[in-house]
């Protein structure tokens, strides 16, 4: 059974990475982008974990096409500030983090709520679908701070892009 958590974990962290990636291509700090995203995942899933027998009525998949929404107004607003200095910067980018961890937490919530309803609701499941988001987010950064990638810098407005079609993924799979 730990084998199908750790396979649902990895599959629903596949978007963290590709956000992780975006986002780091612009300059950010990877420690709190890692940890701001995992605990806000790790959140998310303790919540829906200990709520599923309530929320089971009023929750399906469809719930996860907000996470493309997000990733959406993530991407505007990222396209928004390239143009436009905001004096307020590190409130800013906590919100983005935050946002961000929102936006790809929905999928690893959503999978532990269905995970809970299947009776795998100990308290390691949310723990191991919110680490799989940190290292997958972590390997992004990484990857995105390669010299290849430092190179073509100067296409910035390319990572906002990716969250916004990351998003319209999101929604078009859920069609």
């Amino acid at each position: 059974m730990i084998y199908y958590i750790i396979l649902t974990a990895f599959t629903v962290s596949i978007d963290s990475f590709l956000c992780g990636f975006s986002l780091a291509m612009g300059k950010v700090k990877k420690i709190p982008l890692v940890l701001i995203i995992t605990f806000t995942v790790l959140i998310m899933c303790f919540i829906t974990n200990y709520s599923a027998m309530l929320l089971t009525p009023y929750l399906n998949e469809k719930t996860v096409g907000l996470g493309g929404i997000i990733l959406i107004g993530i991407g505007l607003f990222n396209l928004i500030n390239k143009t436009t200095k905001n004096t307020n910067e590190k409130r800013d980018i906590f919100t983005q983090y935050l946002l961000a961890g929102v936006a790809v937490g929905l999928d690893g919530a959503i999978a532990n709520l269905s995970l809970s309803l299947m009776g795998l609701n100990d308290f390691y499941v949310p723990i191991i679908i919110a680490l799989c988001h940190g290292v997958m987010i972590y390997l992004s950064i990484i990857l995105a701070n390669a010299s290849l990638i430092r190179k073509i810098e100067k296409f910035s407005f390319i990572a906002p892009l990716l969250l916004i079609g990351l998003g319209i993924y999101k929604i078009v799979v859920l069609i």
